[in-house]
This record gives structure tokens, C-alpha cells and sequence, in this order.
């Protein structure tokens, strides 16, 4: 049979198209609204926490964090650290018309707890202008890092995969990248059994990031927040199951590693998924047009973009894959700058 897989996986790496995978379970949600403060509904916009409970559902199903609010939810099964992203966060940016890579982006910092009391925020980064955009402005997909808000909502599309880093859209957060935060290393916070998540929105010029440069983004109003989705959840993350793992250095080249520990030929070929700037694209066309095939072996394949680019081209990427048993990894990355 492995011939025949390996033809599977290279016509899939060369450009056979994504099939959707329908999934629906109501508890990969979040369940409880633990928290909310509005700051008095500062900034304006649709009041209800509870909007933000269950699946992603539009553009005006969401909860308006109010500027400078937070709004702290709980899971009835903890998050887990699994391979790659383990929840995606869906707030209600939209592409701007006539572009492929700019959005309307109000955005927010994710923090996350496995007691309820301590937390840790995932480190922000931001890479746009050094200005607000203005009140309606727009922010290049690729701006931001480990904050809420950038990618659009794609899981409302009929039979979207809403725990696929690719089909679901929206941003997904890696707890692997909290690993080294004194919290988790003094064993504060478990990255294992995450029961709430907490989503605090920036204040255009105000708010820093993680290394002290201030965050812009458009000064109107506040974070919407449409559903946090877990896709790694504990007791539910294969010892065995596939990885993604994606790398892009600041001079613009890229690492791609896919690979399954039972071997390449468990990688499900119609589930590989990619999406440059948030927008699903067919896989092999992502593949063929931007990356060399660096290295195959019997567990994967590292794919690579081993060119500099230029400084001033921003970008995310996304990549996601199952296993023939249906466990799965992505991955979602921007270009830094610095």
C-alpha cells in the first residue's frame, strides 16, 4: 500500500484541492461567560456576553468588549497543548474590498488560566504602522501577532470544519508559546488543563505589545468577539497524532514541517489545508508556487521558502492536516519584521 499513499500525499502536495470535512460538537465551545466589563459600554457597539458563548455564528452575533474591557470565558472541557495551535479565537473583521490582504481589524490580547485566578497573556506582538489607521481604518493581515482579531470568520460557511486552523478562519493560539512565562514555569498555570480563556481589547496607541511598542488599530470602538473554539482538548490529544509546525524569520523565509510519528503515509492527503492572509487556498497551488520541497523522510515532509523578502511585505500563513484517524495540528504564523 505505500506506493499508492506516496502517489496520494504527491498528488495532494502538488495541487489536488481541499476537501471540506464537516464537524459539529456544540462543547469544543466555550460554555460560561465567567467575567465581563464593558467599562460602561465605552466605545459602543452590541452588549451581550453571551453572544460569544457556542459556535461562531456572524458578523452580528457578537459581544462588544467596550474600549479597554475584557470579557473572561469558561470551558466545560479544558483546552490541552497539542501539536501546533490549540484554540481559535473569532472576532468579526472583513476583508476590505478590492484588497487580498488588508482588514478591518479591531483587536484584542488572549490570556489564559487553568484555575480561574491566575492568568497568562499570550505575547503580542505588533508589526504595522507606527500611527492609528483612524476610526475606520484598515490594518494589513499580518500586522499583528498572537492577538485576536486580525483573521476573518470562516467556520459560518455550511459544512466548515470549525476547529480546522484553515476552514474555521479566525486566530489560532499555540499554548506551546507561553511555555517559558514564569506562570507556567512555576506551575501557576497548567498549559494542559486551560478552563478559561480571557480576551481584554487594546486601546488604539495606548496598549503596548510584548516588547513595548504601541499597538494601532482602528479607534471606533472595541473588540467583538464572536466564539473561542478549542481544538486540542484534554484527555482528546493523541500521543501519536500529526504535527504541523511553521517558522517564518524576520528576513521573509519559511520552514514547513508536516509530518505523523506512525509515518507519512497516516497523513490524510485530503485534509491538507493552506491559506495565505487568512484566505483558504488550494494546497497544492501554495505549495508549488512558494516552497521547495527541502526534505522527505518516513514520518513527513519540510517544506521551505528560502528566499529574503522584502521588509516592508507582511503576511500570515496557515497550514493544517489530520491523520487518518481523524486526529489533527495546524499551525497560523505572520511574517515578523523585528
Amino acid at each position: 500500500m505505500q506506493p499508492i499513499r506516496a502517489l496520494r500525499v504527491a498528488a495532494a502536495l502538488l495541487g489536488a484541492s481541499a476537501v471540506s470535512s464537516p464537524l459539529s460538537a456544540q462543547s469544543v465551545f466555550a460554555t460560561t461567560v465567567v467575567a465581563s466589563n464593558t467599562n460602561g459600554n465605552a466605545g459602543g457597539g452590541v452588549f451581550a456576553p453571551g453572544n460569544a458563548l457556542g459556535a461562531p455564528d456572524g458578523p452580528l452575533g457578537v459581544h462588544s468588549l467596550g474600549t479597554g474591557g475584557s470579557l473572561t470565558l469558561g470551558f466545560a472541557l479544558p483546552i490541552a497543548n497539542g501539536p501546533g495551535a490549540d484554540f481559535l479565537v473569532g472576532e468579526n473583521p472583513f476583508l476590505v474590498a478590492g484588497t487580498f490582504f488588508a482588514s478591518f481589524a479591531e483587536v484584542a490580547f488572549v490570556e489564559v488560566s487553568s484555575d480561574g485566578v491566575h492568568f497568562v497573556r499570550f505575547p503580542a506582538r505588533y508589526f504595522g504602522p507606527a500611527a492609528s489607521p483612524g476610526a475606520f481604518g484598515i490594518a494589513g493581515i499580518g500586522s499583528y501577532a498572537n492577538l485576536a482579531g486580525q483573521h476573518p470568520v470562516l467556520a459560518t460557511a455550511p459544512g466548515s470544519d470549525v476547529q480546522d486552523v484553515v476552514e474555521a478562519g479566525g486566530d489560532a493560539f499555540d499554548l506551546a508559546d507561553l511555555a517559558a512565562d514564569l506562570a507556567v514555569v512555576g506551575g501557576a498555570v497548567d498549559l494542559g488543563a486551560i478552563v478559561q480563556v480571557r480576551l481584554v481589547d487594546v486601546r488604539d496607541g495606548v496598549s503596548l505589545d510584548a516588547v513595548g511598542v504601541p499597538i494601532h488599530d482602528p479607534s471606533a470602538g472595541s473588540a467583538d468577539i464572536d466564539a473561542v473554539t478549542a481544538i486540542h482538548r484534554q484527555g482528546e490529544v493523541a500521543a501519536n497524532g500529526p504535527s504541523v509546525a511553521l517558522a517564518i524569520a524576520t528576513d521573509g523565509t519559511i520552514v514547513v514541517r508536516l509530518e505523523d510519528p506512525d509515518g507519512w503515509q497516516d497523513i490524510d492527503p485530503a485534509s491538507l489545508r493552506a491559506a495565505l492572509f487568512g484566505v483558504p487556498l488550494a494546497f497544492g497551488d501554495v505549495v508549488g508556487t512558494f516552497f521547495q520541497v527541502q526534505a522527505v523522510d518516513a514520518n513527513g515532509f519540510t517544506l521551505v521558502q528560502p528566499f529574503p523578502l522584502p521588509s516592508e511585505l507582511q503576511f500570515s500563513l496557515s497550514f493544517a492536516l489530520k491523520d487518518l484517524a481523524g486526529h489533527r495540528s495546524g499551525a497560523q504564523r505572520v511574517r515578523p519584521t523585528s
